[in-house]
């Protein structure tokens, strides 16, 4: 049944002889959750690799250029999605095995995103010098003009792993996953043969995002065959959910940079590059949490929409206990690594500043990495407005932390300040759950 919806819209629950699966990890779950893990390993190798081959090949300021600009990619690159991507998740995810369904929901999300995509690849472009100036690098200019093609690529590719994502078919998103890493990397290492000028190492994403464009169009464009006349008619209804959530998209992927982007304002190019190691290894471990997102949402997706609200709490419930044993285990086990890891890939004695700020954005994710596997569930549950609250909460406590702490503690009260807004939005999330869902995680 569908759930039934008051004034308060909370999910109804059912009859307490309706039998719950006995773990979340098992079969099908189990292996999409394996899947897309190695398909992080291959993230991990790729992300550190790009990182130390930037700062060995060229130089700490231009890694910092780099990430500077990426800063800059990953803001737009939300926006040119217009969070359509989630509503394509959701209604991909509802359409079970409704292929007619699922193929309209497919052509009414990707050509709106497809106009939105073109707008944001050229308000990126334009947008490249105000950027360059304001982060006193001419260098992130440049570097902007060499991926604004990848962003018009980037957003097309989002909704169509989405669709795939909602389709439950975990291996191919995996894949696909994969591939666009693997891109990455062949395109660095074309850049060093060829001696390419440091500040346009982001052309590494135009060639990748537009490999993953032509493998995933083809897989999707069988699904798109389904469509029945009339899918137009739905496409106002997936803008109108993109829209109310397209914000919270540009707010989640700011607050991973916020840390990123005050370094840069309140401290040297240097100082970015030094940091980036310590991002780069938490983003890593953050990415297990990613993976759990992306194979929960469709799940949680599915219940909330047939009122299933006994179904989410028990998922709810035996995945949180299971992310925190697994991501806390991990996380202690990088920290001790770390001086380690450092050496072993030659990084300059510089790069060690990273390691107290590494703990620190460590112990921010261990803490909250019971709940931030469900970080979607307000989408999911077709609230994307409050979803948006939530992130901008988040982001706005992030700024004003690392403002405060880094002119006073440098990279230290960066790591501090981004450590504490993932506590507070899990705090958030429990509450604005219980409010607008009816459910208790």
């Amino acid at each position: 049944m569908r759930a039934a919806e008051g004034s308060s819209g909370c999910v109804t629950f059912p009859d307490p002889g309706v039998s719950l699966p006995h773990s979340p990890l098992a079969g099908k779950l189990q292996s999409d959750v394996a899947w897309n893990v190695a398909s992080l390993a291959i993230l991990g190798i790729a992300g550190l690799a790009l990182n130390v081959l930037i700062g060995q090949h060229w130089d700490e300021s231009t890694l910092g250029v780099f990430n500077q600009a990426l800063a800059a990619y990953t803001f737009f690159s939300m926006a040119a999605v217009g969070g359509i991507d989630r509503s394509a998740l959701r209604a991909v995810a509802e359409a079970g095995h409704d292929r007619a369904r699922a193929a309209a929901a497919a052509w009414a999300t990707l050509v709106p995103t497809a106009l939105i995509a073109a707008l944001a690849a050229a308000a990126y472009w334009f947008a490249r010098w105000p950027i360059a100036r304001l982060l006193e690098s001419d260098g992130v200019a440049a570097a902007i003009e060499a991926s604004a093609p990848g962003l018009f690529f980037f957003a097309l590719n989002k909704v169509l792993l989405a669709i795939v994502n909602g389709e439950g078919r975990m291996r191919a998103f995996a894949v696909y996953q994969s591939l666009r890493y693997i891109g990455i990397l062949v395109a660095l290492f074309a850049a060093m043969r060829e001696g390419l000028d440091g500040d346009r190492l982001m052309v590494v994403f135009t060639f990748s995002e537009g490999v993953l464009l032509l493998v995933a169009g083809i897989d999707v464009a069988r699904l798109l065959r389904s469509a029945p006349g009339g899918w137009a008619t739905e496409v106002r209804g997936h803008v109108v959910f993109g829209a109310k959530s397209a914000f919270s998209g540009v707010l989640l992927e700011l607050n991973a940079k916020v840390d990123v982007w005050m370094i840069g304002i309140f401290m040297s190019d240097a100082a970015v590059g030094v940091y980036t190691y310590a991002a780069m290894l938490a983003e890593g471990l953050y990415q297990l949490v990613v993976v759990l997102q992306n194979v929960y949402n469709p799940r949680l997706a599915r219940h909330i929409a047939a009122g299933e609200g006994e179904a989410v709490h028990e998922l709810v419930r035996r995945g949180r206990t299971w992310s925190w044993i697994g991501i806390t285990a991990v996380g202690a086990i990088a920290v001790a690594a770390f001086p380690l890891a450092l050496s072993i890939i030659g990084a300059r004695p510089e790069f060690s500043a990273a390691h107290w700020p590494f703990g620190l954005l460590v112990a921010g994710i261990a803490l909250s990495a019971g709940y931030l596997p469900f970080g979607q569930i307000l989408l999911m549950g077709g609230r994307p407005a409050t979803h948006t609250v939530l992130m901008a909460t988040t982001v706005l406590a992030n700024v004003v932390g690392n403002a405060i702490l880094i002119p006073r503690h440098g990279l230290i009260g960066a790591a501090i300040a981004t450590a504490i807004s993932m506590a507070l939005s899990v705090v958030l999330l429990r509450v604005l759950v219980r409010a607008k869902l009816g459910l208790r995680i």
